[in-house]
């Protein structure tokens, strides 16, 4: 796009431009009424954000200034539909509106993929109320989704994204009594001899049968004190299983392997604040006379300090912490922090701020952190079980790293850019992808990084890229220095 055209992008429209469409399902054609359509600008170029649902027809309508926009179309059990992407996975291009014109869009949405099959017994009969787990194909497992077959054994894992996938059944007590311990496809307990099943869009894998193995299952049992109602969860990389306790529980039909005990339980008899305990262990035969001891959540103190040492209102930032549990745990939630503390539940979390403008967080430190707990400025991993405190010092020397798009000599509006922080060593990312939009001109800006080696990567063929996509992109490499802004121009990346 030349200079001359942005140049008119910029130019406020004199009359109303109209965008409107209808979202369907690609497979059949029908309409895909409630779907949500998204409306964003380009950053200099058009009028403020607006969403809207399609009707009953899938049609929907926005009025806007003639510019520049991105669209997006979502809606339950569909993969999200990007405006000018290539594929699913890649990141959509913008839409140019002229003053006082219109464009109709007809969008299809195309179903997440699923896996279906039968568990099976000894003699080829189906077992009903088996749960079957899908997982993405790499360690360590992450639970992706999961079902429950019918009452001939049949099971249907959907709203995966495509991919590969290992399928495993769950541990389950037959009715003489027997046992069946957790089984990958094919007939296997190990996960490095498992094969990997391939799923697309608008697409089923089916026949996908299991035979679960047959073995010994366990009980866990034992007593809370002081006894109080409390709900109890095991939790593996199955699942988890949970039951109400107030003096004694028991958990049968488990298979020997690793878990995670959490008790949680409502307010103390005082009034306190809530209840509860985590401990770790290995079960691999019966075990009884297990002891819960139930604790009041002692409060997680957050101390920020600047490099000088001088004391940072938590009011400033934003604290973000998510469970690590054995089954994936559970979605980050910002912390609720009052007189600089906040409540958490004993267990194992992962951590994260968001400093104020013009710093970056330097360091993690303080009682439950793991040994290698991550990067200051990304998620570090804490262990809670009794009162913990936690300084982060932030810096007011971040670095900064800015630059234009480019593809041949013209500037390109609203591209993605990607930046991770890499361990090159390690050939690893070390904190969540950052991503950009450039603006009309084809600029972006980066700013409040730690100093460090960053990969940075400029491309519409990619939605939030992982290691091996940057790779193959050629993603450049640039190493950030406290307080400085490094320019960095690159051109867009195409196949």
């Amino acid at each position: 796009m030349g200079r001359f055209s942005i140049a008119a992008l910029c130019c406020v429209a004199a009359q109303a431009a109209v965008i409107n469409g209808v979202v369907l399902d690609s497979s059949t054609g029908r309409p895909l009424a409630r779907a949500l359509v998204a409306l964003r600008p380009v950053e200099g170029a058009g009028s403020k954000a607006a969403s809207t649902r399609a009707n009953h027809s899938g049609q929907f309508s926005f009025t806007v200034n003639g510019g520049m926009y991105l669209l997006r179309a979502s809606r339950a059990g569909f993969a999200p539909f990007q405006y000018g992407q290539k594929e699913w996975k890649s990141a959509g291009k913008p839409m140019t509106v002229e003053q006082d014109g219109s464009q109709f869009l007809d969008i299809r949405l195309h179903r997440y993929a699923a896996i279906s099959g039968t568990a099976l017994d000894e003699n080829e009969i189906g077992i009903p109320d088996q749960k079957v787990i899908a997982y993405p194909a790499k360690q360590p497992l992450e639970i992706a989704a999961s079902a429950m077959t019918d009452d001939r054994g049949i099971y249907r894992v959907h709203g995966l994204e495509p991919g590969s996938y290992f399928v495993r059944t769950a541990a389950k007590e037959l009715e003489d009594g027997s046992g069946l311990l957790p089984t990958f496809h094919k007939e296997t307990a190990a996960v490095d001899q498992s094969f990997p099943i391939d799923v697309d869009l608008d697409r089923q894998a089916e026949d996908i049968d299991i035979r679960p193995l047959a073995g010994k299952l366990v009980h866990v049992s034992g007593s809370v004190y002081p006894p109080t109602p409390i709900t109890l969860s095991l939790i593996s990389d199955t699942g988890r299983v949970q039951t109400s306790a107030t003096g004694t529980f028991r958990f049968d039909n488990v298979a020997p392997g690793f878990y995670e005990l959490i008790a949680d339980g409502g307010d103390d008899a005082a009034g306190r604040g809530r209840l509860g305990s985590f401990r770790e262990m290995t079960v691999d035969n019966d075990m009884d006379g297990v002891q819960v001891q139930i604790a009041r959540w002692r409060e997680t103190e957050f101390r920020i300090e600047d490099e000088k040492g001088n004391r940072i209102e938590t009011s400033r930032t934003k604290i973000t912490a998510r469970r690590k549990d054995l089954d994936g745990g559970g979605r980050a939630q910002v912390l609720k922090i009052e007189n600089n503390s906040a409540a958490l539940g004993p267990g194992r979390w992962e951590i994260a701020i968001t400093p104020p403008s013009g710093y970056y967080a330097a360091s993690f430190s303080g009682s439950g952190l793991a040994d290698s707990h991550g990067r200051a400025d990304g998620w570090n991993e804490v262990v809670l079980r009794d009162f913990s405190a936690i300084t982060i010092k932030l810096s007011s020397r971040p670095a900064s790293v800015h630059g234009t798009v480019t593809s041949g000599q013209d500037p390109v509006p609203g591209a993605p850019v990607y930046l991770e922080a890499f361990d090159l060593d390690a050939h690893k990312r070390l904190t969540d992808l950052r991503t950009v939009r450039t603006d009309v001109q084809g600029k972006y800006r980066f700013s409040n990084l730690a100093p460090g080696v960053y990969r940075i990567l400029g491309t519409f063929e990619y939605d939030k890229p992982d290691v091996q996509a940057m790779d193959a992109a050629g993603a450049r490499t640039v190493t950030l220095s406290e307080a400085t802004d490094t320019a960095r121009d690159l051109d867009l990346y195409v196949p």
